[in-house]
């Protein structure tokens, strides 16, 4: 009977931990997720899945859960078949995008030895997985090691750097993270962020200025750019019209 029970919630919770992670949630969600199963997903969906639209598309992306729990028994299995680097990578990457960042922390720092130890893309995964397990000592670590790499300069795990600077009270340390990654005509999610940070730093003055500088960049934007980046260009928008409301 409980067992009957158990089951739709962890594969709920597995749907929920999936929907935070690619929707970039707060942390607090993956915690009442986590902790609170069935109360913690009630909440998060109601937060998230409120309008028609949305509740219809949760066939679907519990769906996608389902599959991605199959894919993962099997990246599982090749593991213990054959424990090489690229399968140990690609259960943790899986481990990761579902919301399991303990055991990709583990399979990440098992794949950083010998000539692989200074790699600066498994040093990012792991730097991401550390984000998402709230350790913000270890992401600031790699981090700062990480600088002057180019392939770190404008990739979204700088994001969760400067938040984790942020978080630890370096915020001179946050903005100028953020301020490296503030080109134009590229890095619209990182420079969403950077909005996101000057509006929880009271730099209200600032915000307006740049999110009026993305407003004129989408606007030159071709119409494949904006099918490209619609997810991000809502989120702009969004909180255009919120700030000038």
């Amino acid at each position: 009977m409980f067992l009957g029970f158990y089951t739709p919630v962890l594969l709920l919770q597995g749907f929920c931990l999936y929907h935070a992670y690619r929707s970039n949630s707060e942390q607090r969600w993956y915690w009442l997720i986590i902790f609170f199963p069935a109360v913690g997903c009630a909440i998060y969906l109601y937060h998230n899945f409120y309008n028609r639209r949305n509740i219809q598309s949760i066939a679907e992306s519990v769906k996608t859960v389902t599959n991605s729990n199959y894919r993962l028994e099997q990246l599982e299995k090749a593991v213990r078949f054959n424990n090489s680097l690229a399968n140990k990578t690609m259960l943790a990457d899986a481990y990761l995008h579902l919301g399991r960042p303990k055991e990709a922390i583990n399979l990440y720092i098992d794949c950083l030895q010998g000539f692989m130890a200074d790699d600066p893309i498994l040093r990012m995964k792991l730097l991401q997985a550390y984000y998402l397990d709230g350790n913000h000592d270890a992401v600031t670590d790699i981090g700062s090691r990480l600088a002057s790499e180019k392939t770190f300069r404008d990739s979204e795990e700088g994001i969760a750097y400067a938040w984790s600077l942020h978080q630890l009270g370096r915020t001179d340390e946050a903005q100028a993270q953020f301020e490296v990654m503030d080109r134009t005509f590229t890095n619209y999610k990182q420079r969403l962020e950077y909005c996101k940070f000057m509006r929880v730093t009271n730099q209200q003055e600032a915000l307006n200025q740049k999110l009026v500088e993305l407003l004129e960049e989408i606007a030159h934007m071709t119409s494949t750019e904006r099918r490209i980046k619609r997810d991000v260009i809502r989120e702009i928008k969004d909180m255009n019209a919120t700030v000038s409301a």
